[in-house]
């Protein structure tokens, strides 16, 4: 693994815990917590918090493990934002999508959805747990997080729509082979197409389980070309950080720098931070 990259602490968010997926977007950001049943928006020029409670069977600001959602992820669409659980057991196959003009949430059963991925991506639910999604050019990019006990990162495609109407014929399966970090296998944490780059995050624990957490053993972020599939240059940002959510900040012609959020499964900390971090491209 590479030397350590500049990572920097952009702000910090009082309020959230266990953030596990960011979008930025005209000065504002949202982000969402895998223990909450809120999709928080901070706006810039207020300096100021909102809290979008999208699901409306949960009254508690922090969910109980085995009660919770588990929103893993969200992509922002412009009109709406699309947030979807992990998969991971059967209170989190459901997607929550918010109409930023209407402010509406429409909840999405994705039962079906995620059955035909295991299906066709050959893996158990012990394993199935969606971390990262992207849209671009009407496909969407689901990635699955090898952190179950066959160690199976998984980027998932399909043709679909906002609303996460798909064709079913599309679903396709990539098996990909991540390198460890601090000795232990790694797993997709979030992920980002931009043009025809999937980049990505992952993220090492010490324990095999789509369910259970274990020591934090950091994070690197690379990307994946989308017509070879082969790495770009893997970037070490971490050794103790997980890393759990990446969006576009900005881009030149040979940079492109993210937002990204951290998890620190640790719910005593009630600060979000965000940090910058600048990709070089080579």
């Amino acid at each position: 693994m590479p030397v350590f990259s500049a990572l920097l602490l952009f702000f910090k968010i009082a309020g959230i815990s266990a953030a596990s997926g960011i979008c930025y977007h005209h000065n504002e950001v949202y982000i969402v917590a895998d223990n909450s049943p809120y999709l928080y928006h901070y706006d810039f020029h207020e300096s100021r918090l909102y809290k979008i409670q999208i699901d409306s069977s949960q009254t508690e600001q922090r969910v109980e493990k085995k009660y919770k959602a588990d929103f893993e992820a969200l992509y922002d669409l412009d009109s709406v934002i699309v947030v979807v659980g992990s998969g991971s057991g059967p209170e989190r196959c459901k997607a929550f999508i918010y109409n930023k003009a209407r402010q509406k949430v429409e909840k999405v059963a994705l039962d079906t959805l995620y059955d035909q991925m295991q299906k066709i991506g050959n893996i158990d639910t012990r394993n199935f747990n969606i971390e990262g999604i992207s849209y671009a050019d009407g496909v969407w990019y689901f990635l699955n997080r090898g952190n179950g006990n066959m160690h199976q990162n998984i980027v998932f495609t399909f043709r679909g729509d906002s609303m996460l109407r798909y064709l079913p014929e599309t679903i396709q399966a990539r098996h990909i082979t991540l390198p460890p970090i601090g000795g232990c296998p790694s797993g997709f944490s979030d992920a980002q197409v931009l043009g025809n780059r999937l980049f990505f995050l992952a993220t090492g624990e010490a324990k095999a389980s789509n369910y259970e957490d274990g020591a934090n053993k950091g994070s690197f972020i690379s990307y994946l070309d989308l017509h070879t599939w082969k790495f770009g240059p893997i970037e070490q940002l971490s050794d103790t950080k997980k890393l759990e959510g990446l969006s576009l900040y900005s881009q030149s012609d040979n940079s492109v720098t993210f937002l990204l959020c951290e998890d620190p499964d640790d719910e005593t900390i009630n600060s979000c931070p965000v940090y910058r971090y600048t990709y070089r491209m080579k």
